[in-house]
């Protein structure tokens, strides 16, 4: 095929996806979420901010038909073509620049969410705001203080902030209205924390606190994060051996980054990164909105409702207890005990305000610190359970890619002495595929044993596509981030399996869910 014949077919599969979005859609009347329309989705009830910034029934209606079967299928094969047709369409050397500048806009998104820009911007709606006016109200809330209208930014140059803001809005993360007035959009109402300028301003450290996580997520990615993965290449790179100052190698980039020893987790938990230990425990609530249709709640994935009444699932290294909130609304017969670091435990509950407080008061969900490399405890006390020998299962969620191969198997090992003969272990990670060409087209060994229990809603590519490319690029890009902070990485199923096998434990089904993440959830037994 000629590479004019190819960007054609690239075009049409784009228009074939487009028409697919757009059946959906006109069934139900609606059309495709704009992106000049903001949509802030973390304005709690009682919130004494307008009505009319709360996302209305039509809004909420549009975002949830992305996720439709049909739609999201579409969307992939329209992202992962338009990828490919703008690889190469555009000039090479544009592209280089381009992507050798990537860390530009990760600092600009790091201003944005640390700034309140867009809490600020917010008010402004669709007309927007002018650069030295989101100047004097960033500073008003950093400083504490209520600053004259008529008065200028003391600290904030407003030529500065207008060109990072402009820089975000060739990526459209935000829009310029006029020349340095700028508003928010569908993208950027994501980072909106749902609090009013004066909570901002009054009690910064709660601007977490009862949101989805997406913020405290940017915040941690465009922090501690990117600091660290710029160190990547060093530390990949083997020091020359001529070098008679050569240290040993650190553990991983972040270790290089922030000339420490100690591990990524036991670094937050010291008493100076008390603030970002909450961030990236708020932040990782983003889990529930980035997994797409496929909840870990799902009998599909798990048959919860065939479970006894009270019976016990331990949510393994489950931080704040996100995902047994997302597990206990809708199988309320269920008792989970999520473990995790004691510090982490500490400030658990606190982390949810009032929201689930049911739950927390009934003790239906309760909290155990465990550290999951030492041996579990010879029962649990479960409240409204008593004492339990054995769960009816341990729930592995978003652990393991947290970890290099041989703790992996620490981990899986404790819970396999611990599991009685009917423990069901579920573990809920993503499971990579290479991005040749023959991984999309041929299943592998692990694909094959399973398949009569496994669902991927996978569309098999067709040419010119050459892969999923940018399509599934977020799960790639979180394997990086494993590396980064852990030495350790997002797997594929074969390397799932062996981890599993290792630690004596046989998979027998797994689920996969499409891209852009591509979370699996698989179940095993005891071997």
């Amino acid at each position: 095929m000629s590479t004019l014949a190819a960007l054609r077919a690239l075009h049409s599969t784009i228009g074939s996806a487009l028409t697919e979005i757009e059946r959906v859609y006109e069934a139900q009347c609606l059309d495709y979420p704009a992106l000049d329309v903001p949509s802030y989705q973390n304005i709690p009830a009682d919130s004494p901010l307008p009505a009319e910034l709360k996302p209305s029934e039509k809004q909420i209606e549009q975002e949830r038909l992305t996720t439709d079967p049909a739609v999201a299928n579409a969307i992939n094969l329209a992202v992962a073509a338009g990828g490919q047709l703008l690889a190469t369409l555009q000039q090479p050397l544009v592209s280089v620049l381009e992507t050798s500048h990537l860390g530009h806009i990760t600092a600009a998104l790091s201003f944005l969410e640390a700034s309140n820009v867009v809490e600020i911007l917010r008010g402004a709606g669709p007309e927007g705001l002018h650069a030295q006016d989101i100047a004097r109200k960033i500073e008003e809330i950093r400083l504490g203080k209520e600053v004259a209208s008529d008065s200028p930014a003391e600290y904030i140059e407003p030529a500065k902030l207008s060109h990072v803001l402009r820089l975000l809005a060739t990526q459209h993360w935000l829009r310029e209205v006029k020349p340095d007035v700028f508003a928010n959009n569908r993208l950027s109402s994501l980072l909106d924390s749902g609090k009013t300028l004066d909570q901002l301003r009054t009690t910064p450290e709660k601007k977490y606190d009862a949101t989805n996580g997406l913020p405290a997520f940017v915040g941690f990615s465009t922090s501690e994060l990117f600091r660290s993965v710029t160190h990547l290449r060093d530390w990949l790179l083997p020091a020359r051996p001529t070098d008679s100052q050569s240290k040993p190698k650190p553990e991983t980039p972040f270790h290089l980054a922030y000339n420490t020893e100690e591990g990524y987790y036991a670094w937050l938990e010291r008493p100076e990164n008390a603030s970002r230990l909450a961030q990236v425990g708020s932040g990782m609530a983003i889990a529930r909105a980035a997994s797409g249709r496929k909840s870990i709640a799902d009998t599909s994935v798990f048959p919860w409702d065939k479970l006894p009444k009270d019976s016990v699932v331990v949510d393994v290294g489950g931080g704040i207890g996100s995902v047994s909130v997302q597990l206990a609304e809708p199988h309320p017969h269920l008792r989970l005990v999520v473990q995790d670091r004691a510090q982490t435990v500490a400030i658990a509950p606190k982390m949810w305000g009032d929201a689930h407080k049911d739950l927390f008061d009934s003790g239906r969900i309760s909290f155990q610190a465990q550290d999951f490399f030492e041996p579990q405890p010879p029962a649990l006390q479960v409240p409204g359970a008593g004492a339990v020998a054995h769960p009816a299962a341990y729930l592995v969620t978003r652990v393991m890619h947290n970890w290099p191969d041989v703790d992996c198997v620490k981990i899986l090992v404790n819970l396999r002495a611990a599991a009685g003969p009917d423990t069901k272990l579920i573990v809920h990670d993503m499971i990579l595929q290479p991005l040749c060409a023959a991984s999309s087209a041929e299943p592998s060994s692990a694909d094959k044993e399973f398949s009569s229990s496994s669902s991927s809603a996978v569309t098999s590519l067709q040419a010119p596509l050459e892969n999923w490319g940018k399509a599934v690029a977020p799960g790639h890009l979180a394997d990086i981030t494993m590396l980064t902070l852990m030495n350790a990485r997002e797997r594929t199923l074969e390397e799932l399996r062996a981890l599993t096998l290792a630690a004596g434990w046989k998979i027998t089904d797994v689920d996969r869910s499409p891209p852009p993440m591509p979370w699996g959830y698989i179940v095993a037994v005891p071997v």
